[in-house]
Order: structure tokens, then C-alpha cells, then sequence
């Protein structure tokens, strides 16, 4: 077998255990977006694991760190050296 230059090779497997009922649903849902139910299961589980990832806006800080969070949040903007550049990278919401 023979790999198109510029195919990513997949090796890794995730096997799922369900009921013929869920697996009947899949499959409907896959067909109806004309998709294998491999390829259909795979881009909605990891567009959902992005968005769990990206939705872990929740930090705690010790009172004294707070404090000074907070200040920092209350200071007039200023220039960021690198931000741009930072804010420029692919986040884990962009399509590989």
C-alpha cells in the first residue's frame, strides 16, 4: 500500500464500545453529511474536544495574587512587545 505524497499516514486507533441504537445514529448522521462514520465520529469528537480546551477560562489565584491581578487589569492598555506576533499563531480552534 502505498501512501499520496502529502497524506498524513495514520497509525492510531480509538475503538468505542456502544449500543446498536447509537451506532445506527452515527451512521444516519454520517450518511446524511456524506461522510464515513469513521471520518464524521472523528471531526465532531475533536471539534468538541477543542472546544472543551478552549473553554478553560477559570483560573484561582491566592488573595495577595488576586490583588495584584486585579491592578494590573485596572492599568491603563500600553504597547505589548510580541503580542501581535502571539495572537498570530494557530489557536487549538483553527483546522489542522
Amino acid at each position: 500500500m502505498t501512501i499520496a505524497r502529502g497524506a498524513k499516514r495514520k497509525d492510531d486507533r480509538l475503538e468505542l464500545r456502544l449500543e446498536p441504537g447509537h451506532r445506527r445514529l452515527l451512521d444516519e448522521a454520517a450518511a446524511a453529511s456524506a461522510m464515513s462514520t469513521s471520518a464524521f465520529v472523528l471531526s465532531h469528537a475533536t471539534g468538541a474536544a477543542r472546544e472543551v480546551l478552549a473553554d478553560r477560562t477559570s483560573f484561582l489565584l491566592p488573595a495577595d495574587r488576586w490583588d495584584a491581578f486585579v491592578k494590573v487589569l485596572e492599568r491603563d492598555a500600553r504597547p505589548q512587545p510580541g503580542l501581535a506576533a502571539f495572537l498570530a499563531r494557530p489557536s487549538v480552534l483553527d483546522e489542522e
